[in-house]
C-alpha cells in the first residue's frame, strides 16, 4: 500500500489528473463527460488511465493494464458551478500554452476552493428572480408572481441557512415545500385565491430535479448505466421529499387550500417573456455562481432556450418542441465553445435549466397525493417523454457539431 501511494504521489501527472477529477466533480460535470474529459487530458499528457465515475464516487486506475495504481475519491454529488468550470478551463489553457507545469496546475486547482463565489444570502434575491420569471413563463398573474417570489426568497434563505447547519441542509427539500404551502395558504386567506401549481412549482423550481433527470437519461444513453441509475434514484428521492413537504402542508391546512387551483393561467405576451428571460438570467447567474463576465452568455443561453421553445411550440412540429429546442441550444453552446472560447457548460447548463420538465414531474407528485392518479400519471409520463426528447436533441447536436466540457486537445504539455 505504501508503494502504491508513493507511486501516485511522486508522479505530478497522476496528482494533476486526480485533482482535476475532484474539481470537475465538484463543479457538477456529468459523469460521462467527466470520464471523457479526464481520459482525453490524460492521453494528451501521455498518461494511461481508466476512469469509473459515479455521482458520489470516482475511481482512477493509473498505469498499464497489469501495473495499475488506483486512486479512490468519495464525494457528495456536485451541482453545476460555472465559476469553477471557467477557472478549470483557464488552468487547462495555461497548461496547453506551456505557461504553467503540472505542479503549478495542481497547486492552482487546490486553490480553487479559496474562491467562495457569491455570498450565500444572495440566494434570496437570486431565487426570487427565478421564481418570478418562471411564474411569468407559466402564465401566472400578479398574485402568482407575488406568491412564487415569496416562496423563492424563503427557499433562498433556507439554502443560505443550510450552508451553515447540516440539519437544515439534510431536510432542505421537505422544509422548502412545506414552507411553500404555508405561504400559499396565508396569501389565499388574506388576499385571495391563486393557482397553487404555478405558485408552488415556480417557487421551488430550482429544487426540481428536471436537470438531474435529463443528466441521468443522458448518461444512460451513453451507456454509463450505473451512474445513470444512481442519478435516477436521486431524482426520485428529491421528488418524494418535495411531495412529502407539500403533503404535510396540505394535511395541516386542510383540503380548502386545493380550491385555489381553479385560477387559470394568463396568455404570455412577448414583452412578458422577455422580462422573464431577464429575471431568469439574473437568478441563474447567482444560483450557478457564474462570474460577472459570463452574464451575457447566461442571458444568451436563457434567451435562446425560451425563444426556441416559443417558436417550435407554435409550429406544426410542436409535439417535438423539446427535441428541437434542445438541439438548437446544444448547437449554440457548442459553437460558442468552438469559436468564442466560452466553456460549453456556461451556455448549455442555463439553457437546460430553462428547458427541463421538472415542474411537470412535481405536479404529478402533488396530484398523486391528492389521490388524483388519473392526472398524475399523464403528467409524469409527459415529463419523462420530454426529458427523453431533450436528451435526443442534445445527442444529435453533439454528433453534428461536437464539443467537450473543457477544450481538450490532443497536444503535448512539454516532455513526457
Amino acid at each position: 500500500m505504501a508503494e502504491s501511494t508513493a507511486f501516485v504521489a511522486d508522479d505530478p501527472k497522476a496528482v494533476f489528473i486526480a485533482t482535476m477529477a475532484r474539481e470537475l466533480h465538484q463543479a457538477g460535470v456529468a459523469t460521462d463527460a467527466l470520464e471523457e474529459t479526464l481520459v482525453a487530458i490524460a492521453a494528451a499528457i501521455g498518461l494511461q488511465i481508466q476512469v469509473f465515475a459515479l455521482p458520489t464516487n470516482i475511481a482512477i486506475a493509473i498505469g498499464s493494464v497489469y501495473r495499475q495504481r488506483v486512486v479512490m475519491l468519495r464525494m457528495d454529488p456536485g451541482r453545476p458551478n460555472l465559476r469553477r468550470i471557467a477557472l478549470l478551463n483557464t488552468i487547462y489553457d495555461d497548461m496547453l500554452a506551456g505557461r504553467i507545469d503540472y505542479v503549478e496546475a495542481t497547486r492552482q486547482l487546490v486553490l480553487l476552493d479559496e474562491h467562495p463565489g457569491y455570498a450565500p444570502w444572495l440566494q434570496i434575491p437570486g431565487l426570487f428572480a427565478i421564481a418570478v420569471g418562471v411564474a411569468l413563463l407559466l402564465g401566472g398573474g400578479v398574485r402568482e408572481m407575488i406568491v412564487s417570489g415569496t416562496i423563492g426568497a424563503v427557499t433562498g434563505a433556507l439554502s443560505a441557512f443550510g450552508a451553515r447547519y447540516a440539519v437544515i441542509d439534510r431536510l432542505f427539500e421537505v422544509i422548502a415545500a412545506f414552507a411553500g404551502t404555508l405561504i400559499l395558504a396565508l396569501f389565499t386567506k388574506l388576499i385571495g385565491p391563486t393557482n397553487i401549481y404555478i405558485s408552488i412549482v415556480a417557487g421551488v423550481v430550482v429544487l426540481l430535479p428536471g436537470y438531474s433527470l435529463t443528466l441521468a437519461l443522458h448518461e444512460l444513453a451513453n451507456r454509463n448505466l450505473v451512474a445513470g441509475v444512481a442519478r435516477l434514484g436521486k431524482v426520485l428521492s428529491t421528488l418524494l421529499a418535495l411531495g412529502c413537504g407539500a403533503l404535510l402542508g396540505f394535511t395541516l391546512l386542510g383540503p380548502q387550500l386545493l380550491q385555489s387551483s381553479d385560477v387559470h393561467p394568463h396568455p404570455v405576451g412577448a414583452a412578458f417573456w422577455l422580462l422573464a428571460v431577464v429575471l431568469l438570467t439574473v437568478g441563474l447567474w447567482v444560483d450557478l455562481d457564474a462570474r460577472p463576465r459570463e452574464f451575457p452568455w447566461v442571458f444568451a443561453a436563457s434567451f435562446v432556450a425560451v425563444a426556441a421553445t416559443k417558436l417550435f411550440g407554435m409550429l406544426p412540429v410542436h409535439t417535438a418542441a423539446a427535441f428541437a429546442s434542445a438541439f438548437v441550444c446544444g448547437i449554440v453552446a457548442n459553437l460558442g465553445a468552438r469559436f468564442l472560447r466560452i466553456p460549453q457548460p456556461v451556455m448549455l447548463v442555463p439553457a437546460l435549466l430553462v428547458l427541463v420538465p421538472g415542474s411537470l414531474s412535481y405536479e404529478s407528485i402533488l396530484f398523486a397525493f391528492q389521490q388524483n392518479i388519473g392526472s398524475a400519471l399523464p403528467l409524469a409520463a409527459n415529463a419523462i417523454v420530454n426529458a427523453i426528447l431533450l436528451v435526443a436533441g442534445l445527442l444529435l447536436s453533439q454528433m453534428v457539431f461536437p464539443s467537450t466540457t473543457l477544450r481538450n486537445q490532443r497536444a503535448s504539455f512539454g516532455p513526457r
